[in-house]
């Protein structure tokens, strides 16, 4: 993924609110990005995944926040995970990454249409 198409998909969440959180590379993409995040968006926390994808993050309600990870590789895909204000951290960090499982092992539901 080239940085120009990145900052695109990050620009786009920010005109809507959202702010990016975390990003997940792959070893294809990491290099590359991961610099272009540490010097471009400070405070990105930078994991390391069998694919690439952003996390944003947003207040839905007064005491939860709703967390968007956005699929950087292949078809414009995203799944959302919502964060209690109450849970603690490491229950915040086991839906963040049972989302990324699904995100990344094809275990989401398939889509619909109406």
């Amino acid at each position: 993924m080239k940085t120009e198409v990145l900052d695109d998909i990050i620009g786009q969440y920010k005109s809507h609110g959202w702010t990016v959180r975390r990003a997940v590379l792959s070893n294809n993409d990491s290099l590359l990005l991961k610099e272009h995040l540490i010097n471009a968006h400070p405070g990105v926390e930078i994991h390391t995944g069998i694919e690439s994808g952003i996390w944003f993050s947003r207040r839905s309600l007064p005491d939860r926040e709703a967390w968007e990870l956005r699929r950087l590789s292949g078809s414009p895909f995203a799944l959302m995970a919502v964060i209690e204000d109450s849970m603690s951290a490491s229950d915040q960090d086991t839906v963040l990454h049972e989302t990324e499982e699904r995100m990344f092992n094809g275990s989401y539901p398939e889509p619909t249409s109406h």
